[in-house]
């Protein structure tokens, strides 16, 4: 006859056993609490096929060390999207140290791929196999510039050739690198960056969800004295564009965008209805443009945004005018301007709620408390206004 300890201790087994098998699993998990302070956050069994990118120069390489930093702990380890790495030549390479690089691979647990771009045979550092190249006319002047106008337009406008060269890189080539190719979406990031709140879910995910194909943090107004003749030019293709294209234009089988796409938000980048219809016929000039820009230091993007035919031509045809060097026509622009005539509003998406600040600038800090910023000094009173242009935001 067993003893009172031992009935007990065989209770005891099976009470345990029939918890385990009858309880439902969901039970066990409720408790359960990510780093992050909220409930543990879904991930979906197919994460989005994203990489971030980031151009970075050896002066800023401890910057850029810092930048990765942040990102990998306020959501990128939790995540786990991959980096891509670019410099933009071999002696700007040849700069960074092992031991920057050991760095940069310990912060990104190996998931970054180094790599320069102006070379016939590219030199790549790859911390997971991956081979990062990016093409020699991404970057250097092309030869069918005035180069006389070049020269006067350094003087003049300033800004050096290597901004310039990464203004047009952004504008018209980011997307079609071959370490770039395989991926669907694509996170820009600079070195000079803080999140300043955690993020708690996927911010791809959450544009997939709403079916937007451009996502951004902040809108600012450009200068449009370094680069005079940037909107006259828009509105010049424009009424080009739509004059050689239907407007009934439907999508072609396997591509997103169809080449003239509808109920776009041609009223961002200009004033009014009227200024809109001077735009789209070749009359429009800086007094019609807003300025607004949505700025692209951070932007999450499909790439069937840029391979579409309106945005393709439209990068053509400002690349032929020459403005990426004989002024100094920034990406930031260029990429609101291809946005309000590819897109809908509710195809693009602000977030309000990642506490992202850029080069020092007034930010948003949102009042949440995974958030370590306060509304004062760069954050106090910010509304960039960014409800009155687009429908969709995060928050």
């Amino acid at each position: 006859m067993p003893s009172s300890r031992t009935r007990f201790a065989i209770f005891l087994v099976f009470s345990i056993l029939a918890l385990l098998i009858f309880l439902p699993k969901e039970k066990i998990s409720q408790s359960y609490h990510s780093f992050y302070g909220s409930a543990r956050p879904h991930i979906s069994q197919s994460k989005p096929n994203a990489a971030i990118l980031m151009l970075i120069a050896p002066s800023r390489i401890h910057q850029a060390t810092l930048a990765l930093l942040n990102v990998e702990n306020r959501f990128n380890r939790r995540l786990q999207y991959p980096y891509v790495l670019f410099t933009a030549n071999e002696e700007e390479y040849a700069m960074i140290t092992e031991e920057e690089r050991q760095k940069i691979d310990w912060i990104t647990q190996g998931r970054a791929t180094l790599g320069t771009f102006l070379r016939s045979t590219p030199i790549v550092e790859s911390f997971t196999g991956m081979v990062a190249v990016v093409t020699k006319d991404s970057w250097e002047i092309p030869d069918f510039y005035d180069k006389s106008r070049v020269e006067d337009s350094f003087r003049n406008i300033g800004f050096s050739s290597g901004y310039r060269s990464m203004c047009r890189f952004y504008s018209g080539f980011f997307w079609k690198q071959p370490a770039l190719l395989e991926y669907e979406w694509l996170w820009r990031l600079d070195t000079d960056i803080e999140f300043h709140c955690d993020i708690p879910y996927d911010p791809v995910e959450r544009m997939i969800e709403a079916g937007a194909l451009y996502g951004f943090i902040q809108i600012n107004e450009d200068a449009e004295w370094v680069q005079p003749s940037l909107a006259s030019n828009v509105s010049e293709f424009l009424s080009s564009y739509y004059s050689s294209h239907s407007s009934a234009s439907n999508a072609v089988p396997g591509v997103a965008l169809p080449p003239v796409p509808a109920d776009v938000n041609h009223a961002f980048v200009w004033h009014g209805m009227n200024g809109v219809e001077k735009a789209l016929k070749g009359e429009g000039g800086n007094g019609e443009w807003t300025r607004m820009c949505m700025y692209n230091n951070f932007e999450i993007s499909h790439r069937s945004l840029w391979e579409s035919q309106i945005y393709t031509s439209f990068f053509e045809h400002l690349d032929n005018a020459g403005g990426f060097f004989y002024e100094r026509w920034s990406d930031s622009p260029i990429h609101s301007f291809g946005v309000a005539m590819a897109l809908r509003k509710d195809q693009v998406m602000q977030f309000h709620d990642m506490g992202y600040q850029h080069q020092g600038w007034a930010f948003e800090c949102a009042t949440i408390d995974r958030c370590t910023c306060l509304k004062e000094g760069a954050a106090a009173d910010f509304d960039d206004q960014g409800y009155r242009w687009f429908n969709t935001s995060a928050s």
